[in-house]
């Protein structure tokens, strides 16, 4: 995103402009609001007390002196001064691309996919590279490439004409609908552990991209995201069909990884619950600010004004540092989906000061959290 300003006291106005680039990445948002005074106003109440504010604007309106609007950015990068020309070029020359834009043309992003350079790209890294498909971000990916019945981990040289034209339809659909609502549709499988489409409990997730050329070399375009799949939706080779029961295809029943779908005897044990709203009030979260807790799990009520909390890892270990060790997931190509308890400090050295226990979770740990375990939590 481009805040383009200029000087309406110059004689040529475009001479004098600048930029201010921001980059919101995987966590970054952008917020206005109107405040009567710009010196006393603290950040919204709205806002997450971990998230980081990295942009604080002010401009005041020219008709109500004292009154303003405040823009502000969180977990953003911030660039300035950048080229306001440069700025002006970029939204001409990607406005055709951009997903969410009116001048989008499908056929643009076609023939942007379909070059030399691009084809020899993971699917993937195609999508999320913005000089190709500008505003696709990893939940777009994820959940275009699965109404497409695409594997993420193909070329682009390998999918045919009709699947990438569905594919970019489907991004252009999934984006429009997020635009209008304000939120993002519905996940089929994006942070799920049961498909959303068979229910079979066949979803894998690892870390995706990063080094996806043909030729094996990364890309400075190229980013690892972690990536969910339907095995079943979402067979590695195209001639293979999956199936409305829910088992893993025969082309990637071999294939490294983990099935996040749990045993379904696990969660009809008994697990916390609040008191006052009962199970379908309970969740899961995870303690994010820095302190002794980081990083430890809890239950928690969805009513804001329910005061419920409960520590979540009673059945986990302590470390070597005497605290309780935290739960993790493993996102590697091997082992992705599954659980583990480690030292919330990290190994040891690198800067990390961590006891470096690890070991991977078992049926006893995960029981108690039952169905409210979700992969990214």
């Amino acid at each position: 995103m481009f805040l383009i300003f200029n000087d309406d006291t110059e004689d040529d106005a475009s001479s004098s402009d600048t930029a201010l680039r921001l980059h919101f990445g995987m966590n970054g948002s952008f917020r206005t609001r109107k405040v009567a005074n710009h010196e006393t106003q603290p950040p919204p109440s709205s806002t997450p007390h971990w998230k980081q504010n990295d942009l604080r604007l002010y401009f005041e309106d020219g008709n109500n002196p004292g009154n303003y609007t405040v823009a502000e950015a969180w977990d953003t990068t911030v660039n300035y001064p950048v080229s306001a020309s440069s700025a002006r070029d970029k939204f001409t020359n990607s406005s055709s691309r951009d997903v969410c834009s009116v001048l989008f043309n499908a056929q643009n992003v076609f023939t942007s996919l379909r070059q030399s350079g691009s084809s020899r790209l993971n699917i993937s890294d195609a999508l999320l590279n913005q000089e190709i498909f500008p505003g696709v971000g990893n939940i777009i990916k994820i959940e275009s490439l699965h109404r497409s019945k695409i594997d993420p981990r193909r070329m682009v040289n390998s999918i045919t004409d009709i699947e990438l034209r569905r594919l970019i339809r489907n991004a252009r659909q999934y984006s429009m609908d997020w635009l209008q609502i304000g939120r993002a549709g519905t996940k089929l499988v994006y942070n799920q552990t049961v498909c959303g489409t068979c229910q079979g409990m066949t979803i894998k997730m690892q870390k995706i991209g990063g080094s996806s050329a043909a030729d094996g070399n990364s890309s400075s375009n190229s980013m690892s995201r972690v990536t969910f799949w339907c095995t079943s939706c979402q067979p590695f080779d195209p001639t293979s069909q999956g199936n409305s029961s829910g088992t893993t295809s025969s082309s990637t029943a071999g294939s490294q990884g983990t099935i996040l779908g749990r045993n379904p005897t696990l969660s009809n044990r008994t697990q916390p619950q609040c008191p006052q709203h009962g199970l379908r009030a309970t969740k899961l979260s995870r303690v994010r600010k820095e302190g002794d807790n980081t990083l430890r799990i809890f239950f928690t009520c969805k009513m804001k004004s329910c005061q419920y909390f409960h520590w979540a890892d009673g059945p986990f270990p302590s470390c070597q540092c005497g605290k309780k060790a935290v739960l993790r997931i493993s996102k590697t190509e091997k082992s992705g989906g599954r659980w583990f308890l480690c030292c919330a400090g990290g190994g040891r050295g690198n800067n990390n000061n961590g006891c470096g226990h690890f070991t991977w979770a078992t049926d006893d740990h995960l029981a108690p959290l039952s169905t409210l375990l979700t992969p990214l939590l």
